[in-house]
């Protein structure tokens, strides 16, 4: 392989970029569940945890894979990538047309109002934080990553001052979809104003391709986002208070939030592992140590968690939490597997193997859903602390061994 120093330091920029909007996102997504806490207690954390990660669901749905497809293509062909957003933005737009209307109607469906209109008010959140992430994808493989973070730091900033406002007033928890929805809004008009940098030499990409590259993209999103949140659907679904799901959304806000350290080091590395697999030059072993690195990293933030995990629910949420305490310290050993897989996802990507990571969540996300509708009944809240690190473990297991099983002609790319 063929060293290049500057592949190198632009990995670390957009390490330092992706680090500070990752700090801003994640920190704020605590910080207004703090706020939530406060306000509303457990019940208000459990109908904000449920209707956020519904929200996350369906972005991953709207988005349809176009961010991992743009960062790649523009990589590739810097020069069409205003083209290249334009035809990624149609795909995304056919999908709107008919998904946004069923996604209401499912919303008002819901017997519980606090959690109906909750899921409401995050529905316009999801489709401008999808029009947000999917312009910054565009930027991200320019190695602009400052681009987008600047946009989401918006957004969160005033979101935050939002529900801050909606916390002194003692306004219901379903609002901060209101809050987020406002800071979205903001953020995207000022990346518009951006998006006018990119260059506009058209592109000769169809929509059927992208929407062929982006499906295995987007079908591995929502299988791994239904992986770390499809526990709290199945709770409310089977009947647990709401009260008790707040719980442990709490324990999961928190721990789910350090995913943002192998979140940064791969998206900051996909735009260059991306051209070194264009040039032939990217063999087993970045996936491998990325493999090692990411566990070992796990690990150590797992044993920290650990340690921490009293304190800093007392403090963050109020002894109301007190039983979200053990929830975080069995959950922490999910790190060392879930950090594992998300460092290597860039790699599988980068050779055009997202497949393969898909079949693995796929797999993980049965054992899942197996393991919580068998445990929940029984067990409560405490069944998806114990759920999942179990599965995240073995689905690290699964992905490093096929990474060894897979050979040099297998890892080229197409």
């Amino acid at each position: 392989m063929v060293y290049d120093p500057n592949d190198m330091r632009q990995v670390v920029r957009n390490a330092f970029w992706l680090g500070i909007g990752e700090a801003a996102v994640k920190g704020g997504l605590v910080l207004a569940t703090v706020l939530i806490a406060r306000t509303n207690g457990p019940a208000g954390v459990g109908t904000f945890s449920v209707a956020y990660s519904a929200a996350m669901t369906t972005i991953l749905i709207l988005a349809i894979g176009q961010q991992e497809v743009l960062i790649r293509e523009v990589a590739r062909s810097p020069g069409g990538a205003r083209g290249l957003l334009s035809v990624a933005q149609v795909v995304q737009s056919r999908l709107a047309w008919w998904f946004v209307p069923a996604a209401a109607v499912a919303a008002l469906l819901v017997g519980n109002r606090e959690l109906r209109l909750a899921l409401l008010a995050f529905l316009p959140y999801a489709l401008l934080r999808t029009a947000t992430v999917t312009i910054g994808a565009a930027f991200k493989g320019l190695d602009r990553m400052d681009v987008e973070v600047r946009a989401r730091g918006v957004e969160v900033g005033i979101a935050l001052a939002l529900i801050a406002v909606g916390a002194a007033a003692g306004w219901p928890a379903w609002t901060a979809g209101i809050a987020f929805s406002i800071g979205s809004a903001i953020g995207l008009v000022w990346l518009f104003t951006r998006s006018t940098d990119l260059a506009d030499a058209g592109s000769a990409v169809a929509a059927t391709t992208l929407l062929r590259e982006g499906l295995p993209f987007m079908l591995l999103a929502v299988v791994s986002q239904l992986v770390t949140h499809s526990d709290r659907f199945l709770l409310a679904g089977l009947g647990v208070q709401t009260a008790e799901i707040g719980l442990w959304g709490a324990a999961g806000t928190i721990a789910w939030a350090l995913l943002a350290i192998p979140q940064l080091v791969a998206l900051a590395a996909y735009p260059s592992l991306s051209r070194m697999a264009e040039g032939g030059h990217l063999p087993r072993r970045p996936g491998l140590a990325a493999s090692m690195a990411g566990a070992t990293a796990g690990l150590v933030c797992a044993f920290v968690l650990r340690w921490v995990a009293e304190p800093l629910v007392m403090v963050s949420f109020g002894r109301e939490f007190a039983l979200a305490v053990p929830l975080l310290q069995r959950l922490a050993w999910a790190l060392p597997g879930a950090f594992a897989l998300m460092s290597m996802g860039s790699v599988f990507a980068a050779w055009r193997r997202q497949r393969v990571s898909l079949w693995n969540m796929v797999g993980a996300l049965a054992l899942s859903v197996g393991l919580n509708l068998s445990w929940i009944p029984s067990k409560g809240v405490v069944a998806p602390s114990l759920v999942a690190p179990i599965v995240y473990t073995l689905a690290a297991v699964v992905a490093s061994a096929i990474l060894v099983k897979l050979s040099p002609g297998q890892l080229a790319t197409d």
